[in-house]
């Protein structure tokens, strides 16, 4: 049974739901971390398979796990379980890990390292490789770099990573909105949104140290248009963010706006479509020629939807 140092202690928050023939392989990622000084603390988002199970198996093996049920007076959802999870980490430094990824075995030493010579950073950021589940090489993520316009990349999506990439101090996450618990998608980005608009000092670790499983049919949730309404919603709410701290610009409002239309092939069943659409477009409007071309696109894309219920073509 291995104890917790608090000095330089990591907290790494991984919210699970019906993972038990899968989450054991994240586990033994973390625990054969060459850094030993952290704290894994799982949090059920109402499993009814062996989660718990296999996650009190590991509890007794290294004192370092540990084991929550997702409070029932919070929403549902993997954002939830990140924030109560993250409200109950002790460590100086937090990262969130998804239940089926891995991270490899220098991940923790190599981000303290630089957390140990750089006092003045908020975050470090490293680099992920998309696999398969026996870990066959999918792509790298070759996004993932820093630029002098961060935002508005990271947003464009000229630059990416995934939410495993970043070790955040955890100073300064406090006494901040978190994960937006409401979102049934665009769940890390939102996230990471919000923090860039903070405008926090990243370092740049150029190593691949994440491993990202990819699913087959993992994005059935995009034909459900009550998840998208969420991520609509969180557009909505983003721009507003950055319109009140005066550092939205034209760029991402015509992103963001092309961004919503693509979506019109499953929010048009919506019943709110119209209003979801008008506050959209009284957020986002521009004089420019290309910001009416895809208000075009959105109209004859919408009385085409309702009509047939195809031409998906018209709004790519």
């Amino acid at each position: 049974m291995k104890g917790i140092n608090q000095e330089n202690l990591i907290s790494i928050i991984i919210a699970t739901y019906n993972r038990g023939s899968i989450i054991s392989e994240t586990l033994d990622s973390v625990i054969n971390q060459t850094y030993s000084n952290w704290e894994c603390i799982i949090v059920d988002d109402g499993s009814d398979d062996s989660t718990q199970d296999v996650v009190l198996n590991y509890m007794h093996k290294d004192s370092r796990i540990k084991f929550f049920n997702r409070p029932k007076t919070m929403l549902k959802g993997p954002n939830s379980s990140r924030n109560f999870g993250i409200l109950k980490a002790s460590g100086k430094f937090i990262m969130s890990l998804d239940s089926d990824d891995w991270i490899l075995n220098n991940h923790l030493e190599a981000k303290m390292d630089i957390f140990n010579s750089n006092p003045e950073i908020d975050a470090v950021l490293s680099k992920t490789i998309m696999v398969d589940n026996k870990k066959n090489e999918i792509q790298k993520e070759h996004r993932t770099y820093l630029t002098d316009n961060l935002l508005e990349d990271f947003i464009t999506l000229k630059v990416s990573w995934y939410m495993h990439d970043l070790m955040w101090r955890k100073s300064f996450l406090e006494n901040k909105i978190l994960y937006n618990e409401k979102l049934l998608k665009w769940l890390d980005r939102d996230f990471h949104i919000r923090r860039l608009a903070e405008f926090p000092k990243i370092y740049l670790l150029d190593d691949f140290l994440s491993l990202y499983r990819i699913h087959i049919n993992s994005n059935s949730s995009n034909s459900n248009y009550k998840v998208l309404e969420t991520r609509h919603q969180a557009v909505l709410d983003i721009i507003d963010i950055l319109t009140e701290k005066k550092i939205i610009t034209p760029d991402i409002k015509l992103f963001f706006f092309k961004f919503q239309i693509q979506n019109l092939v499953v929010l048009y069943k919506s019943p709110d479509v119209f209003y979801l659409y008008k506050a959209l477009i009284k957020k986002t409007f521009l004089f420019k020629s290309n910001y009416f071309f895809w208000m075009l696109k959105l109209i004859i894309g919408f009385f085409v939807f309702k009509l047939t219920g195809r031409g998906l073509i018209i709004i790519k």
